[in-house]
């Protein structure tokens, strides 16, 4: 469209547009000039944001241009304020711990793996290869059926030296076993729990691994009351966040998801 082709356009759409608007006042202003002002005014923006505008190949709408911008900008807002939380997540998850402490080694178990005491005198299980310190298992008073998040990262914070530890994460629990570790230290002695970081949703989810008593002749295997929780803490030249489910390959991870459900 050449140009005094448009400009004849936007003349004609400025023509109908207030004279529209000046024709409503006109006709209202009579009964009411107040009245008559204010639905002119009404008009003359609703024929501006539906009057076609003309581009490349077709036309468009103001209206249809405003509503479009208008979306994109909440669209881009939102996405703003996921990242936000998504990132205030990831830095409290990264920074669940508040210490590191100091350990002797009493023996050797394997190659990375050695059995330590803490300053505290407490025993404790060193991974050399990720510098994690692995605790005993800490039984977990509730009377709930399935004890809630909150309360087994609490009983970890309480474990010697306290504020040092905290409760092992499905990641954590990946390390132990790719590392055999879980074939080194001790077994659960019922039912225990862990938890699971979901960065994408912004989300802890607690995990549990029930141990069943052994089914009596003709009848069911029932759930052992009494849950436990392993918890670890970071050595000296450990990571500073510790590990995340993003360092962990999708197939390893499937992997161990897989060996979960045989064992």
């Amino acid at each position: 469209m050449s140009m005094p082709v448009i400009l004849i356009f936007y003349l004609i759409a400025l023509l109908v547009v207030l004279g529209s608007g000046v024709g409503v006042y006109w006709v209202f202003a009579r009964r009411n000039r107040l009245l008559g002002a204010a639905l002119g005014l009404l008009l003359v923006a609703v024929l501006v944001l539906l009057w076609p505008i003309p581009i490349h190949g077709g036309f468009t709408f103001l209206g249809e241009v405003l509503y479009s911008e208008l979306e994109n900008q909440m669209k881009a807002r939102a996405e703003e304020k996921q990242a936000t939380k998504r990132q205030e997540f990831v830095a409290q998850t990264t920074n669940r711990f508040h210490g590191r402490p100091g350990f002797s080694v009493v023996e050797r178990l394997a190659d990375d793996w050695y059995r330590v005491q803490t300053g505290d005198g407490v025993d404790a299980w060193y991974d050399a290869g990720t510098r994690l310190l692995w605790s005993e298992w800490l039984p977990l008073d509730s009377n709930e059926p399935l004890p809630p998040l909150e309360r087994a990262k609490a009983r970890c914070q309480e474990h010697p030296p306290t504020g040092d530890w905290t409760l092992a994460s499905e990641v954590e629990n990946y390390l132990l076993w790719k590392s055999d570790g879980r074939n080194l230290l001790p077994q659960a002695p019922g039912s225990s729990m862990s938890y699971l970081v979901a960065d994408d949703l912004g989300m802890e989810l607690p995990t549990y691994a029930l141990r069943k008593h052994p089914a009596p002749a003709g009848g069911q295997a029932t759930v052992r009351t009494g849950f436990a929780v392993r918890c670890i803490a970071l050595a000296a030249d450990a990571p500073a966040g510790g590990y995340a489910r993003r360092d962990i390959p999708l197939d390893e991870w499937n992997r161990y998801q897989l060996s979960k459900s045989v064992n």
